[in-house]
């Protein structure tokens, strides 16, 4: 299907995630963990013993770190937004992409960690460059849908497998602009067919998780979820500036595990930083003191890509 629409249980579900949203985020957060806590534990285990460390899943690169929207529990929004405006050279992205290309690496790379990545106009041309270089990799794509327009959709259909549109609101309904791009799409299937677009109704003021004790909206921190995190062990996070985070959650960039532009991003995956973070994540995420306040469930894709294996 190469367009749909995610309610999330439809109006009653959006009504609780909207005016109860402190308990839903607790109730939804507690319920997943327990539910993939065998996974994630299992696959963590098996990753710490493999001989030799198994690649990453997924990249995520932030080529500009800006983003354009007003989400109330986002650090990134425009209100909260604190860091200085970085964007990353064409050379260091050449560089990564090569990186992956003489690896034979293969997995799912996002064009983006906590930023919106329609501001950066080059996006089109990123995305053609790693579909040339890196044609077995999977590019997916999460967007606010602000900045997009039937041009720009038709312009990155042809490199992009996935594209899920949040639809931030405080209405049900589907904003103008993505409700034009639904039925654009509905009408011309066939020119969209290798494409998979997702539109999820959202509501912008929602709580959600901590993001590592970062998020604007949620005064009380993780006291819920305490075991392991599945992201040390299957992303890798470049900032604009070629440092490499520990993960998507550093919506702040105070870490660092290794320097992109100097270091081939799988001597920093592979490296002493992540063996020793690691190590310590197999004890929960109490261990580590930038995710004592973490209560971040994967949404699935990881599950999803360690249970094929």
């Amino acid at each position: 299907m190469p367009v749909k629409i995610n309610s999330y249980g439809g109006y009653g579900i959006w009504f609780f995630r909207r005016y109860y949203s402190q308990y839903t985020s607790k109730f939804i957060l507690t319920s997943v963990e327990k539910i993939r806590r065998k996974k994630i534990n299992n696959y963590i285990t098996r990753f710490c013993q493999s001989e030799r460390i198994p690649d990453f899943k997924f990249i995520m690169l932030e080529t500009v770190n800006r983003c354009n929207g007003k989400c109330h529990f986002c650090p990134a929004n425009i209100y909260d937004e604190a860091r200085p405006y970085k964007k990353m050279p064409d050379e260091l992205i050449d560089k990564i992409i090569m990186d992956l290309k003489v690896h034979n690496w293969k997995g799912t790379f996002f064009p983006q960690v906590n930023n919106e990545p329609f501001i950066d106009k080059r996006l089109p041309d990123i995305l053609r460059k790693i579909h040339r270089e890196l044609p077995d990799v999977k590019i997916c794509i999460i967007s606010n849908g602000t900045l997009l327009d039937i041009k720009k959709l038709q312009e990155i259909a042809p490199y992009v497998s996935d594209l899920t549109i949040n639809d931030y609101s405080e209405k049900y309904w589907l904003s103008k602009n993505c409700r034009e791009l639904y039925l654009y799409v509905k009408r011309h299937k066939e020119e969209f067919k290798n494409i998979n677009i997702v539109i999820k109704r959202r509501y912008d003021g929602e709580i959600l998780a901590t993001r590592a004790g970062n998020a604007p909206n949620k005064t009380r921190k993780n006291n819920s979820v305490s075991s392991p995190c599945i992201y040390l062990f299957t992303d890798i996070i470049i900032f604009p500036d070629g440092k490499v985070g520990m993960c998507c959650n550093d919506c702040k960039e105070t870490t660092f595990m290794g320097d992109a532009n100097t270091t081939s991003i799988f001597d920093i995956w592979g490296g002493q930083k992540f063996v020793q973070l690691r190590t310590a994540m197999r004890n929960g995420r109490t261990a580590i003191p930038f995710c004592r306040e973490c209560d971040v469930i994967d949404a699935g894709s990881r599950e999803k890509v360690i249970e094929s294996e």
